[in-house]
């Protein structure tokens, strides 16, 4: 078996199947009842400012075929991100900081 095919079936596989998070359970006990972060951020600890990194990733295949075998073409592109949010409360107001990184490659 070629390893183009493959690889493109175990892609196939990777994106299509859902990711989901499980119960994060803390050696250190339960986690404080009230939190004053927004859902999907994490407390930093002794303060109050609130912490959240996100992502993704992505990856494409294109296949083109012509009639002259020799022809045919592959190509592959893949791109990501990173981001990083990062929130606390000032005596001014809420002040909220963000910092992405984009990569594509092709």
């Amino acid at each position: 078996m070629k390893p183009l095919p493959l690889a493109l079936a175990l892609s196939g596989l990777v994106l299509v199947a859902p990711a989901h998070a499980g119960p994060r359970e803390s050696a250190r006990g339960p986690a404080p009842k009230a939190s004053l972060c927004p859902p999907g951020f994490a407390a930093l600890q002794n303060s109050t400012t609130c912490v959240r990194i996100s992502g993704r990733v992505r990856a494409d295949a294109l296949v083109a075929s012509n009639r002259i075998r020799a022809l045919d073409a592959v190509g592959t592109q893949t791109s990501g991100r990173v981001q990083l949010d990062v929130r606390t409360q000032t005596e001014y107001g809420p002040l909220r900081a963000v910092i992405r990184a984009e990569g594509v490659r092709r």
